[in-house]
């Protein structure tokens, strides 16, 4: 019988597996934020409500922007290269996901709703209450898609930020059949990036879950704003 390759035996297949996902996340940490930057030059991208959000910014004032995972990739490509800290999930695609944003200027602080969220929330909210700047992908890491979890609303009450919704929608876009249904403009599309009115802080006394789903509600209009101008003839 022919004996097979060690690389084949059972015994050195978890080792094959982990060489392969290490090169697979170096590559696709290299070349994502590359192919980013490459792809974003094409579009042709429509900015609505930036003057509320340079407001907010030239006050320094404590502040949480916030989006859908599904409609992340156009905000991150806009807001980079301004020392956002990001709160990216300890999942394994929360590995790629981290290393992505740093290369493209962000920082990352990794903690979600079902991992090492509670270390993550305290150390954003040291970072937000020091003037930075904080980026929440409020669906994530499994969704359900466009509900809020209570991580940003928490982060926002507790430094006293005003928040900001953000969005896209493209004309032509690659739309996978993910949970989130996540999108890429194809290349040369039309896309329509919103920020939405700043929300001011709020009383500290506010209930959490009514600013969850107050947040959640204007995310979601913001959202149904820009698909509606992008299938606008």
């Amino acid at each position: 019988m022919t004996r097979l390759p060690a690389i084949f035996r059972r015994g050195d297949l978890a080792i094959a597996s982990s060489l392969a996902n290490r090169v697979l996340l170096s590559l696709g940490s290299r070349l994502g934020p590359l192919a980013l930057l490459i792809l974003g030059r094409t579009w042709r991208v429509q900015v609505s409500g930036w003057e509320g959000l340079e407001r907010v910014m030239a006050q320094r004032a404590p502040l949480v922007m916030i989006t859908w995972h599904g409609r992340m990739m156009v905000p991150t490509w806009h807001m980079r290269k301004r020392r956002i800290v990001a709160m990216i999930s300890r999942h394994a695609d929360g590995e790629m996901a981290a290393q992505i944003v740093e290369r493209l200027g962000f920082e990352a602080v990794r903690g979600s709703s079902t991992r090492g969220g509670s270390e993550a929330a305290l150390d954003m909210l040291e970072r937000v209450k020091a003037g930075q700047i904080a980026a929440m992908i409020c669906d994530g890491p499994r969704g359900p898609a466009f509900q809020m979890k209570s991580g940003a609303p928490f982060l926002a009450l507790r430094a006293g930020a005003f928040v900001i919704p953000a969005t896209f929608a493209a004309e032509k876009a690659w739309i996978f059949k993910s949970w989130d249904r996540f999108q890429i403009p194809k290349p040369f599309a039309r896309v329509h990036l919103l920020y939405g009115d700043p929300i001011p802080p709020q009383d500290s006394q506010t209930d959490l879950d009514r600013f969850t789903r107050t947040l959640e509600s204007a995310l979601n209009d913001l959202t149904s704003r820009a698909d509606a101008l992008a299938v606008r003839p």
